[in-house]
């Protein structure tokens, strides 16, 4: 065990490291106004190296100042720090350096928590250097630049930050398309069949060809004639088309599947089966092909091709119908959903209807009972009027007539009354006056008694006529 200490900034760190290669540090204040307060200290335990980084990098820089104006390459990688780390690089090749199971530990890390840290390959060793921010990063910033000057003055190419260790090479674009045949068609050989009494050969007629090959939907047929008759190559045209290329090709894999190939015709050919016919052979056609299918065929009669882009012909055409047929897909869907929903439109346009025409019969029948009730209702009220009407005409007949009768006995009252004035004319005694006063407080009696029997009547025939404008309304 060894004691040994340093001071920072008024911080005296103190530690030892024990048997088992640990250290441990305290720190105390030493600054000299603590000393002149009493020399108090603050002991404050166990501490690691994080607490202490900004020391660690004054010693960093305490022997080279990291200003590139002032110092070179080579005097700066002498830093006590990472002199070590140098000299080894300094031993390997480019190579060495390069091997991806090289194991490198960052001397800029040395007695802190990464200093355990081993780091496999170059590019993860310099990814650490080049992304440790957060302890020392004034000697990692120059370790980095430091290392990626020595690298390059040692011609190490180093894979770029972000892309992987290895790399792989893929297929060339250049080779992705290829000419083909336009229209697509399919070489058959060995179609001659015999000689004829001319020495002229014979061979197999173009429908007999189509129908030997039906199942792959050949357009068209044809022979290639020379002078000695037919040559015994004949040709399959397919439709300009996607479909057509992938029926011609799929012919040319059947032939090739069989062992009936290009190949085996031009090293291998066996003419005849062991029931003695002859084997034909088949492979996709080729601007050489045609030329000698066409070597004597005169001006218009040569088989007309061109030569086409793969890529063009076939593939963007694939693509062409798989995104057609895709939407014919949703095109499908979408008149499906359409034609499930017109027909839950129908299923409730129908009930709809049935409700409608139920609604319909019910009104009329109700129509027809409220006609009904009217009618019965206005016989009602045309009879009720008509009876109110006549008890209406009795009460006013009895009215008139009670008026003439009151009229009448007031007339008769007036003049019995002016007949006895007319009597009392004469000098009268105090019963005379007591008589005519009796009289005269008895006629207002009686027209008193009659004028209240008038309004009565009145009253009661308001009353009826009042209760018949309302039946009647």
């Amino acid at each position: 065990m060894s004691l040994n200490s340093r001071q920072n900034k008024g911080w005296e760190v103190k530690g030892y490291v024990t048997g088992d290669g640990s250290r441990r540090d305290w720190a105390t204040w030493d600054h000299p106004a603590a000393k002149k307060n009493g020399g108090l200290g603050f002991n404050l335990g166990k501490i690691d190296d994080e607490d202490v980084d900004g020391s660690e990098d004054d010693l960093a820089s305490d022997d080279y100042d990291s200003d590139d104006s002032q110092k070179s390459h080579d005097s700066r990688k002498k830093n006590p720090w990472l002199a070590e780390f140098f000299g080894t690089l300094d031993d390997l090749t480019a190579d060495q350096i390069n091997e991806p199971a090289r194991q490198w530990h960052c001397p800029a890390c040395r007695n802190g928590p990464g200093s355990i840290c081993w780091y496999r390959g170059m590019k993860a060793f310099l990814t650490h250097v080049k992304n440790k921010g957060t302890r020392r990063p004034k000697l990692h910033r120059d370790f980095s630049e430091l290392l990626d000057e020595e690298l390059c003055r040692r011609g190490v190419v180093m894979v770029p930050s972000g892309e992987a260790y290895g790399r792989w090479k893929g297929l060339d674009k250049e080779f992705e398309d290829q000419e083909i045949i336009w229209p697509p068609m399919v070489i058959v050989m060995n179609t001659q069949l015999e000689q004829d009494e001319n020495r002229k050969w014979t061979g197999i007629g173009t429908q007999e060809l189509l129908e030997y090959f039906d199942s792959y939907e050949a357009m068209r047929a044809r022979n290639s004639f020379g002078p000695e008759g037919h040559t015994g190559m004949s040709v399959l045209i397919f439709d300009t088309s996607a479909v057509g290329y992938f029926n011609a090709e799929r012919l040319s894999n059947h032939f090739n599947r069989q062992g009936l190939d290009r190949n085996a015709w031009n090293h291998h050919p066996n003419l005849f089966t062991p029931d003695c016919k002859r084997q034909l052979y088949g492979f996709m056609a080729t601007k050489q092909d045609l030329d000698i299918l066409n070597q004597h065929s005169p001006g218009k009669l040569k088989l007309k091709f061109e030569l086409a882009s793969y890529q063009e012909k076939v593939v963007d055409q694939l693509k062409k119908m798989s995104e057609d047929s895709q939407e014919l897909l949703r095109y499908k869907k979408k008149i499906a959903k359409q034609e499930r929903s017109t027909k839950a439109l129908e299923d409730a346009f129908w009930l709809v209807s049935q409700k409608l025409r139920k609604l319909e019969e019910e009104n009329k029948i109700v129509r027809q009972r409220s006609q009904q009730y009217h009618e019965q209702n206005k016989e009602e009220m045309d009879s009720q009027e008509k009876f109110f009407k006549d008890q209406l005409k009795v009460i006013q007949d009895a009215r008139d007539a009670n008026k003439r009768q009151s009229e009448k006995s007031c007339a008769v009252a007036d003049a019995r009354q002016r007949k006895k004035v007319e009597n009392t004319m004469k000098p009268q005694t105090k019963e005379t006056e007591d008589e005519r006063e009796r009289m005269k407080i008895l006629h207002e009696k009686e027209m008193a008694e009659m004028k209240n029997k008038h309004e009565k009547e009145e009253t009661q025939v308001e009353e009826f006529t009042a209760k018949s404008e309302i039946l009647n309304s």
